[in-house]
């Protein structure tokens, strides 16, 4: 662990201590276990202290609270990036779970390649029972990677500046700091795995209590969560791969990893097609917008 580079997690947050806690202990079941923890308060007005303090006990878990909101991550993550002193930096949101091997896998990688900036896969949760695959992509297609999959030195905060405030972008923040790396030809690289699960949530539902702790005691219970999780996401994945479309360099690059996922897996990438039918995406669609009746 001495030798292993320490990296900064920075976790921004407002007012979400149901959620907040399960993101904290997933940075802490972290295979990988030479990190810093800053957890960055955007002028948080309830609760959320007094729910960190038993995380607090551990020198890694560290708390500061803005004195006034911005309403956007921007500012705890340069928070976050100012007091920390990590070689890497990397981003979990209040309300997402890491799994135990995303540090792991994403430090590996970046410190056995050229990369800049690593991205691993993710999966949506958009209830109890739905779900879809997030393959990273380069920031020159129209979706970008999430934040809570990424990696990177913190030499890219030297070249391309901090997180931009959403009044002083045209775009998203997020769009902004990963196309500015692109344009400075910072390198991105995909990490072949399944890291991280993204929670959908929505104004009517964001104090309620979602699907985090059904997820947090399936990882823990399940050894086999992240092969059972990852298989059905190749799946979908695969179908929407299959469209009748010309791929691109980065499509077909995106499809040799989900085969070199597969392999690792010890499933054979040919028996996909008997997955596959007519419709399914539409049904898959239909119930994710809650269109069956």
């Amino acid at each position: 662990m001495k030798n292993e580079p320490l990296v900064t997690v920075a976790i921004a947050t407002y007012n979400r201590p149901e959620t907040l806690k399960y993101a904290v202990e997933s940075v802490l079941w972290q295979t990988y276990e030479n990190f810093e923890l800053w957890v960055i308060g955007d002028k948080c007005t309830d609760n959320t202290e007094e729910v960190l303090q038993p995380y607090l006990k551990d020198p890694r878990v560290n708390w500061y609270n803005l004195p006034k909101n911005s309403g956007y991550q921007s500012r705890p993550n340069n928070e976050a990036i100012r007091r920390g002193s990590g070689k890497y930096i990397s981003y979990l949101n209040h309300d997402d779970i890491w799994l135990p091997n995303h540090l792991s896998d994403c430090v590996n990688h970046i410190e056995n390649s050229n990369a800049d900036i690593v991205f691993a896969i993710i999966e949506w949760i958009y209830s109890f029972k739905l779900s879809e695959p997030d393959i990273p992509i380069l920031p020159t297609m129209p979706r970008l990677p999430e934040t809570i999959a990424v990696v990177h030195k913190r030499e890219v905060i030297n070249k391309i500046g901090y997180w931009k405030d959403f009044y002083e972008t045209y775009e998203d923040p997020r769009v902004d700091f990963f196309r500015s790396a692109y344009r400075q030809n910072l390198r991105f690289e995909i990490v072949p795995s399944l890291t991280s699960l993204k929670f959908l949530w929505d104004e009517e539902n964001y104090h309620d209590k979602g699907p985090q702790e059904l997820y947090f005691k399936k990882i823990k219970e399940d050894p086999a969560f992240i092969n059972r999780e990852l298989s059905g996401m190749l799946i979908r994945a695969h179908e929407e791969l299959g469209k009748p479309i010309t791929l691109s360099r980065f499509q077909l690059q995106i499809f040799d990893k989900i085969r070199e996922i597969m392999v690792r897996l010890n499933m054979a990438p040919a028996r996909l097609k008997f997955w596959r039918r007519k419709g399914s995406q539409i049904e898959i669609w239909r119930k994710q917008h809650q269109l069956d009746g």
